[in-house]
């Protein structure tokens, strides 16, 4: 009796699932205008997911890592000779929805994998590495937002593989602001705020709820 109930109820199931990732963040900004991979630096986070519908999951982050970027890597004259860098130190809680385009965990479907879009709101703390107090807020809001791959391993663990844009609402996560009126060449882009990207890849666990009908 057990086991029909399980079965016939292993469809409608909860799904909550702990998992923990790694990789590397990077920054696009004043400093780097576009993804430099030279100036990738280390990044692990650990999440809670549930999943609520076939389709959709919900997923809770907190994310620890580094962001870098240094002017006198750059093959920009105006760059070089502003001649900036900087270090700062990332910390982020964050709430995303995904949206799973196959019945992946579906045994009927042969199909253990899905590809996802996610999106959602985070906050985010960033400490500069160098030895000095700025006068603009350190714990600002981001939005989110980057596509993945989630696939069974076994019955209950899962590995994923994930990249994620953080859109942000400060020009200040290099430092550079967008106007200096002391130094021109320490000027930022006006126009352009800066973003952090996280590319991971995770192990996750599966608990699986199952509540059998009254009528069982």
């Amino acid at each position: 009796m057990i086991l029909i109930c399980c079965v016939c109820t292993h469809v409608n199931a909860q799904k909550l699932e702990i998992g923990a990732g790694g990789g590397i963040a990077l920054y696009k900004g004043d400093l780097s205008p576009a993804l430099d991979p030279r100036f990738a630096r280390p990044a692990a986070n650990i999440f809670l997911r549930h999943t609520p519908k076939r389709a959709v999951t919900l997923k809770y982050s907190f994310m620890l890592g580094k962001i870098h970027a240094d002017d006198s890597r750059a093959t920009d004259q105006f760059a070089n000779r502003r001649n900036r860098f900087f270090n700062a130190r990332l910390t982020e809680l964050s709430a995303t929805a995904e949206y799973n385009f196959l019945d992946y965990r579906n045994e009927q479907s042969r199909k253990p994998w899905t590809p996802y879009l996610f999106g959602g709101i985070a906050v985010f703390k960033f400490d500069p590495v160098e030895n000095y107090r700025p006068d603009y807020q350190l714990t600002q809001l981001a939005l989110p937002f980057g596509i993945g791959i989630k696939y069974v391993l076994t019955g209950q663990w899962n590995l994923g593989l994930e990249f994620g844009a953080r859109k942000t609402f400060t020009d200040y996560l290099d430092g550079v602001g967008p106007l200096d009126t002391t130094n021109k060449f320490a000027n930022g882009n006006p126009y352009n705020n800066d973003l952090y990207t996280y590319t991971s890849l995770s192990i996750s666990y599966t608990f699986y709820s199952v509540k059998c009908p009254r009528f069982y």
